[in-house]
């Protein structure tokens, strides 16, 4: 019986100074780990913006094998998120809350393990010289359970080791991606609207170069004839593509500031505001290709669908630059 009260006394005992340590513990918790990685934000972002690809470097999913995982939402989008459950983690929910497209994302973490706890989280991509800084941080009240453990051991030195690992894997994750060739940059802004004048018609992919050759002259001349003030140099505006019949819908245009009326044999192409994905591409017309294939990949990394047309503006004259490498082309693919 004495036994069974010494062993009492040590319960209530601790049970006491558990107590104490969730009412005196430390309130909050702040992680924070860094690391430079050899590739840029738009590499980066979409394995660190889309659940489905933050787990394939996030540690926590090796840390049990048994661990099972649920996806819901539009991945890479606000509001998306996924749950797990595990019998060394318990269970929760990871939700994206915010996001600045190549830097940063905001979550709200949910964990349920020796109660409920609720923290914030956030990826920040910062593009400096050969590279990214990466930081991943957490932040958010201890609840009562974390205040007792935080009181023996700080939340830094218990998880900030995997997040350096996390983002070791992720450096890792990164090395064995292609990288993008020079003069492939790609950022997004909102695109305020505009108006263009122009010709379009449906032509042999083959025959584009003889198509603007021909159309440039009376797009200018009508341009003229119109009083309109020119915002751009000439370009070319593709609702369709289809290689596999080297057919394109195609419009030879150039976009001007004001309001007028299309003079005869030509249209006006009036683009709403919205969201554009922008590539300022340095090169010869020959690796136009890579550079339309790095867009089409940026869209589907990050969940977008593009909507015609995609504009390529031919900044440079070849006529007066004849070094083909700087030869300055912007591209644009408007977002859906």
């Amino acid at each position: 019986m004495k036994i069974l009260k010494y062993l009492l006394y040590v319960l209530l005992v601790l049970l006491l100074i558990g107590v104490i340590l969730g009412l005196v513990g430390p309130k909050t918790k702040d992680v924070h780990r860094s690391r430079f990685i050899s590739a840029t934000p738009e590499q980066i972002w979409p394995y660190v913006s889309n659940w489905e690809k933050i787990n394939m470097w996030s540690p926590w999913v090796r840390m049990d094998t048994s661990l099972t995982l649920e996806y819901s939402g539009n991945q890479g989008t606000i509001g998306s998120k996924y749950s797990w459950n595990s019998k060394k983690m318990g269970s929760g929910e990871q939700t994206i809350t915010a996001l600045a497209p190549n830097q940063s994302m905001d979550a709200e973490l949910i964990i349920k393990m020796f109660g409920e706890s609720t923290s914030q989280t956030s990826i920040m991509l910062k593009d400096t010289a050969g590279g990214t800084n990466v930081s991943w941080a957490m932040h958010g009240k201890n609840s009562f359970a974390e205040r007792i453990m935080s009181s023996m051991m700080s939340m830094d030195k218990m998880i900030g080791k995997e997040y350096e690992k996390g983002l070791n894997s992720l450096d890792s994750l990164m090395a064995t991606l292609p990288k993008p060739s020079p003069g492939m940059k790609i950022y997004t802004e909102e695109y305020p609207g505009g108006k263009y004048l122009g010709i379009k018609s449906k032509v042999k992919i083959s025959e584009l170069k003889d198509f603007f050759a021909k159309s440039f002259t009376p797009v200018m001349e009508g341009v003229k004839k119109t009083n309109a003030e020119v915002a751009g140099m000439p370009s070319g505006l593709y609702y369709t593509w289809e290689p596999d019949k080297d057919m394109t819908e195609v419009a030879a245009a150039v976009a001007i500031k004001n309001e007028v009326k299309a003079p005869m044999g030509l249209q006006l192409f009036v683009i709403p505001p919205g969201k554009m994905a922008v590539m300022d591409y340095m090169g010869g017309y020959g690796g136009l290709g890579n550079a339309h294939n790095a867009i089409a990949e940026y869209f589907r990394s990050n969940s977008m669908e593009q909507s015609p047309p995609v504009i390529e503006e031919y900044i440079t004259d070849p006529m007066m630059e004849k070094d083909s490498t700087k030869w300055h082309t912007r591209i644009i693919y408007f977002v859906k």
